[in-house]
Formats: C-alpha cells, structure tokens, sequence
C-alpha cells in the first residue's frame, strides 16, 4: 500500500506548562524548538524555533503574528514523529549570551514588530530560523524545562483544505527545586523542595496543523 502524503502547515495555537520553574515570577519567556524526525524518505530532521511567552504558564498563540507563531510548512509521508522541547524562562541577560551565541544570524527584518509581540525576543524572531534552531541546544544557558513527543502518520491528518489541533503532552525534561533561603540566628539556612521530577507531565503544547 502506498504511503500517504501531506503538505502540512503547522502553528503554535496554545501552551500550558504549570510549573515553569520561575518561582513567584508570574510572566515567563522561553525558547520552544520543534523537530520533525523522518517526515518523509530521505529527510532525517527538520527543526524551527519560537519564542514562547507564558503568562501564568499560559500562552494563547491566537493574536500574536503569524511569523511568531509558525513552525513548519513541510512535505510528509507515511509514519513520523514531532518533537517538542520548551527552555527554562530566560532572562534578558542570558538571552543576551544566547544572541552572542548566533552572532551574525540575526537580520532586521520584522525585528520591531517581533520585540513589540513578544518582548524581548525582537532579534531572536528575526533570525533565520533554521541558524537559530542549530544553536538552541548548544547554548549552555538554554537548559531545557519540558518536552513531549508525537508518533504520528500522515493519515492522521486531513486531505487538501483540512485543519485539526494537536495537543502534545509535556513531561518535565529534569528534577525541578525550588530553593529558599533565610537566616535563622544570623546564620544561613538553605532549603530545597522538589516541585517536579524528571519525567512527570508538566501540561500541554497545542498545535493547528492544516493540511495545503
């Protein structure tokens, strides 16, 4: 039987992580980098990278700029799978270490419509997508906070002119600690609580994917 083929459109629609690891700080910015593994004979990888702001540890996508929130526009066919990795939030200093870290990729296009949608990520959208995925992971200060992945079919989605969502489950990516610190008797004292283990599920990233 031969295999079943798409060209798919996919966006970010919405994300829930819970915990986000960023303590009483409310509003969050993070990196969500989004692999395709074997859409299709011959091709191993495809990856693209986002900024994801969560408020709350929510982020609905559904007004925010369409080159903000797209991660792929690609050819699949048979059995493949999508990947998901969200960073730990990040502040503006070591976004500042991540922009070092691809020097030269970034271009002004769209930067001020980029840093007015999702601060302060204005130079970080504006960089060729596929430079910026390369260097994500090798960032040291880019640990990564959750990721989920989909085994998926291209039969799982509509012919020509069709659209669904697609939720994937999020799993912590490491043992998250929350650390406080006090003084007691003039002496320090330095307590930690697990607030999360490796592995456990930590919300949901939801996708619309449309079929071209």
């Amino acid at each position: 039987m031969a295999q079943v083929k798409r060209e798919l459109e996919i966006v970010l629609s919405q994300a829930h992580i819970p915990v986000t690891g960023s303590g009483l700080i409310r509003n969050s910015s993070h990196l969500l980098t989004a692999e395709l593994l074997w859409p299709r004979t011959g091709v191993a990888r495809k990856s693209s990278v986002q900024p994801c702001g969560l408020k709350q540890g929510l982020a609905d996508f559904e007004n925010v700029n369409w080159g903000l929130k797209a991660l792929f526009k690609e050819n699949v066919a048979g059995r493949f799978a999508l990947r998901l990795t969200l960073t730990e939030a990040l502040d503006d200093e070591e976004i500042e270490k991540f922009l070092r870290s691809v020097a030269g990729a970034a271009i002004a296009f769209g930067a001020d419509v980029a840093a007015a949608m999702w601060p302060p990520f204005g130079k970080i959208a504006a960089a060729p997508l596929d430079a910026v995925a390369k260097n994500v992971a090798k960032y040291p200060g880019a640990t990564l906070l959750a990721e989920g992945l989909a085994e998926l079919d291209a039969s799982d989605f509509p012919a020509s002119g069709g659209e669904r969502l697609l939720s994937v489950q999020m799993k912590a990516s490491r043992r998250l600690v929350r650390v406080s610190r006090r003084t007691v008797n003039k002496q320090p004292r330095v307590t930690r609580k697990v607030i999360l283990e490796k592995g456990v599920p930590n919300g949901d990233i939801t996708l619309s994917v449309k079929s071209l």
